[in-house]
């Protein structure tokens, strides 16, 4: 049965993205690229970054996750690229925040900022499960009635312009534009500028 249910989702490898020459340029997307630009080294650094966000960053975080300069200066957790290359699991910072909020069970506030950080890690793994049910996504349209919107067709030069601009945060929209300059330079973006980012692409 096992066999039968991995080979069930199992798809084709899909076309790159069919943009020309226009790619985007992070040269960030690598461990080694991330871990250059200081934002993960270790186990040790990733554990130090929860204990930093567990020990008072987290004040507020309901509120501050929405403010993207107060995100980058350390209002969210900074856990994501850790998260995504390993050196922390989802589920050592569930428990992790689930025991801070206990020891905190006398300050509604500060349990409140820790419940809506909990509920974030829940959704990034509920995607995580979506694209491993459905892993057609990762290059088709989840609903086929977007298909008109969203396709693997060759970009018209208008659509090819849009999307460079799109990538060097030169839309004309001030937010994305900011967001996505601050991703080419840092390498990072806070959640909420990633998701408008993508809705806007």
């Amino acid at each position: 049965m096992s066999g039968l249910y991995l080979s069930s989702h199992r798809c084709q490898v899909e076309q790159p993205l069919n943009t020309k020459d226009n790619e985007l340029r992070l040269g960030l997307c690598s461990y080694g690229g991330v871990k250059a630009r200081g934002l993960i080294t270790s186990f040790s650094s990733a554990n130090a970054t929860l204990d930093s966000f567990l020990g008072s960053r987290f004040h507020g975080y309901h509120w501050k996750l929405s403010r993207p300069w107060l995100a980058q200066k350390g209002a969210t957790s900074h856990l994501s690229p850790h998260i995504a290359f390993g050196t922390i699991s989802t589920r050592t910072i569930y428990q992790r925040t689930k025991a801070r909020a206990a020891e905190l069970s006398n300050q509604p506030k500060a349990e409140f900022s820790l419940k809506a950080f909990r509920d974030r890690l829940r959704w990034r793994d509920s995607f995580t499960q979506r694209l491993y049910q459905h892993p057609e996504i990762a290059h088709a349209n989840r609903y086929p009635e977007f298909d008109e919107w969203y396709s693997s067709d060759a970009l018209t030069p208008q659509k090819q312009e849009l999307y460079g601009a799109w990538q060097e945060g030169e839309t004309g929209f001030p937010l994305v534009d900011a967001s996505m300059r601050q991703l080419k330079t840092m390498g990072w973006m806070n959640f909420r500028m990633r998701a408008m980012c993508l809705v806007l692409h």
